[in-house]
């Protein structure tokens, strides 16, 4: 893939987990054609464990194309 293509995909998945903390709800595949969402309130524990992997994620891919 090229380089600018997974910078942007890292990226992505940066803010992804960035809007996940200031809204308090974070998206986690889906449901049929609805997406799936976990909240702080609801389960805090899959919560921040996808915020986590979308940081991870996000940080590894910027990690490797620079």
């Amino acid at each position: 893939m090229p380089k600018p293509l997974l910078m942007l995909l890292g990226i992505i998945s940066i803010g992804v987990g960035v809007w996940g903390l200031v809204s308090g709800k974070v998206i986690a595949g889906s449901r049929g054609l609805q997406s799936n969402f976990y909240t702080k309130e609801d389960s805090p524990l899959l919560y921040y464990s996808f915020i986590f992997i979308y940081f991870a994620v996000g940080f590894l891919v910027l990690m490797q194309t620079l």
